[in-house]
């Protein structure tokens, strides 16, 4: 009994299994009215090929340094209202002697300092900054 029991449950099983997968319909109607539905099962294969990449084709990524020459810079703050950054920012100008200004990278406003043309400039006001109390100030390069 549980040989047929368990026969009859892996039949309905099957037939779901037959049942769920994926056909292709296309319903063919001839002139004279007859329409013929032909079903056939859908397997895809992907294909994977593999080329070999040229040397020309190479792109070959320039060192961040060369790439921003002159636009190091050194935010000290950021924050999501635009008057704290600008009451931030008013405060600063006496501590530096480098342009302090706001700049809005959305959803943003960034307190920073500075234009340097080298890495060393903007590490020497990051310091400065981070002995002035700005522990998080981070150099920047657009």
């Amino acid at each position: 009994m549980k040989r047929k029991i368990t026969f009859i449950i892996l039949m309905i099983f099957v037939l779901i299994f037959i049942g769920c997968a994926k056909k292709a319909t296309e319903e063919i109607i001839y002139p004279e009215g007859e329409m013929v539905i032909i079903e056939e099962e859908i397997t895809e294969e992907l294909e994977i090929i593999e080329e070999p990449i040229e040397e020309s084709e190479l792109i070959i990524e320039e060192p961040i340094e060369m790439l921003s020459k002159g636009e190091y810079k050194v935010q000290l703050f950021a924050t999501y209202d635009e008057m704290k950054a600008n009451k931030v920012a008013n405060d600063l100008k006496s501590n530096f002697s480098e342009e302090v200004y706001v700049e809005y990278i959305a959803p943003y406003y960034k307190v920073r300092v500075g234009h340097f043309e080298t890495k060393s400039q903007a590490e020497n006001v990051r310091n400065l900054a981070r002995e002035k109390g700005y522990a998080d100030a981070f150099i920047v390069l657009p």
